[in-house]
C-alpha cells in the first residue's frame, strides 16, 4: 500500500529545514572568517612580470594596457598600513610597497615605477649593505661580512647582471623582483638619484603559506568578488 502523500510532506519539510539550516550556518561561518581575515590581512592582485616565476602577474591587455588575470594573494598588514594588527617584514619576505611618497614614482614626475603599489622581495634593511657581481647578490648585514645570498626564487639573472654597493640608512629598505631581467628595483632608485624606500612604505607582508595557496586564494577571491558584485553593483 502506498504511503499517503500528506504523510510524506512533513519529511520533505524537515529535510528542507535541515538543508537550509546547514547553508545558513555555513554562510555565518564564512562571514565570521572573512571578518577575522580582514583584521589581519588583505587581498592583492599581482600585476606585471617582476615576480615571475613565484607569482603570476597576468597578461597585458592591448598595447601598453593594464595587466589582468594575475594571482590574487593574501598579505598581512605591514608597518605602513592602517591595519589594526601590523606585521614586520624580514629579509627574504615578499612585500607590498606603496610607491606614491617616493620621487621615483611616475605620479611624482619620476621614471622608475609606474604603479602606485608594487610587489617585490625584501633583500636588505637599515644598516645593511648590498651589491651584485656576476649575477650573484651579496649581502652584508650590519656589523657582519659579505655573503652570497641563496636565492632559489630568482630567475633570468645572467652573469652580466650587477649593481654597485648600496648601504642603507636608518629606516631604509632594499628590494628586488624575483624576475631580475625585467624588474624595476631599488638599485634603479639610486641610479636615478632618488632616495630608498622606507619601512613605512611596506603596506603588506606575503607569508610563505599565502604563496603556497595562491591558486586557492585566486579562485576563492574571484568567486567572492563575483557574488559581492551581485549584491553591490558599484564594486
Amino acid at each position: 500500500m502506498n504511503r499517503p502523500e500528506m504523510l510524506n510532506a512533513p519529511k520533505r519539510r524537515s529535510a528542507l529545514l535541515v538543508v537550509g539550516s546547514v547553508l545558513l550556518i555555513a554562510a555565518a561561518v564564512l562571514i565570521l572568517l572573512d571578518a577575522v581575515r580582514s583584521m589581519f590581512m588583505f587581498t592583492v592582485e599581482v600585476k606585471g612580470d617582476s615576480m615571475r616565476e613565484t607569482l603570476y602577474g597576468g597578461e597585458r591587455v592591448g598595447a601598453g594596457g593594464e595587466y589582468e588575470g594575475g594571482d590574487l594573494i593574501y598579505a598581512l598588514y605591514g608597518e605602513g598600513s592602517s591595519g589594526a594588527v601590523r606585521f614586520r617584514a624580514e629579509r627574504g619576505d615578499i612585500v607590498i610597497l606603496d610607491t606614491t611618497d617616493n620621487p621615483g614614482y611616475a605620479g611624482n614626475g619620476g621614471s622608475v615605477f609606474s604603479g602606485q603599489t608594487i610587489v617585490k622581495r625584501l633583500i636588505a634593511v637599515e644598516g645593511d649593505s648590498v651589491k651584485c657581481e656576476g649575477g650573484v647578490v651579496y649581502l652584508r648585514e650590519a656589523g657582519g661580512e659579505y655573503r652570497a645570498l641563496d636565492e632559489p626564487y630568482a630567475c633570468n639573472m645572467g652573469s652580466d647582471y650587477r649593481f654597485d654597493e648600496i648601504t642603507l640608512g636608518e629606516g631604509e629598505i632594499f628590494f628586488l623582483g624575483d624576475n631580475r631581467a625585467v624588474s624595476q628595483d631599488a638599485q634603479e632608485l639610486a641610479a636615478a638619484g632618488c632616495p630608498m624606500f622606507r619601512e613605512e612604505d611596506i603596506l603588506g607582508v606575503v607569508p610563505s603559506w599565502a604563496v603556497a595557496v595562491k591558486q586557492i586564494s585566486t579562485g576563492w577571491e574571484s568567486v567572492r568578488g563575483f557574488f559581492s558584485s551581485l549584491f553591490n553593483p558599484n564594486i
